[in-house]
């Protein structure tokens, strides 16, 4: 009784959806994600080390979600990463017991042929991790921290892109 209540259920969903003009951000059919498949992601230097760190796992993950893609690719996504790491839950002797990591990025959209600049704006991400005891569980949880924040900063980029070309057909 159950397996039916759900093959009904699933199949009204399905018609429902299929009317609505849904469309997924990463299928084929057109819409915002032709365009993502036409970006070409330049990641800029950072004003320090551990930003281009960021930055690296910034591209990987968007390289992940949209692919690699040219220097003939008609859009180019400049990429300025930002990382910032900020103690609290400071015990009585001054010791970090947690920690806040942020990722950013300063982006710009160009399209490549002209030159002008489509969009632009600032996106990022905070992850929290607790301090381990030691130097080195320190730094082991920060490299996490940073790959963590990085990655959901390059999904909340990928949506400002598609928001962008959602609006905007090219």
């Amino acid at each position: 009784m159950m397996n039916r209540f759900f093959l009904s259920l699933t199949c009204t969903a399905a018609l429902g959806l299929s009317a609505c003009g849904f469309t997924p951000l990463h299928g084929t059919t057109g819409g915002a994600a032709a365009p993502l498949a036409n970006v070409d992601v330049q990641l800029l230097n950072g004003t320090r080390v551990i930003d281009d760190q960021a930055g690296f796992f910034m591209t990987q993950r968007l390289n992940d979600r949209i692919g690699v893609q040219g220097e003939t690719a008609p859009y180019a996504l400049k990429i300025v990463p930002r990382y910032r790491r900020a103690r609290f839950g400071l015990t009585d002797s001054d010791i970090a017991t947690r920690y806040d990591i942020t990722v950013s990025a300063r982006w710009e959209l160009l399209d490549t042929k002209t030159g002008d600049t489509l969009d632009r704006g600032t996106t990022g991400s905070t992850t929290t991790f607790g301090a381990p005891e030691g130097p080195f569980g320190v730094i082991t949880a920060d490299n996490v921290g940073i790959e963590q924040a990085a990655g959901e900063t390059a999904d909340k980029l990928i949506l400002e892109i598609a928001k962008y070309f959602a609006g905007n057909t090219p």
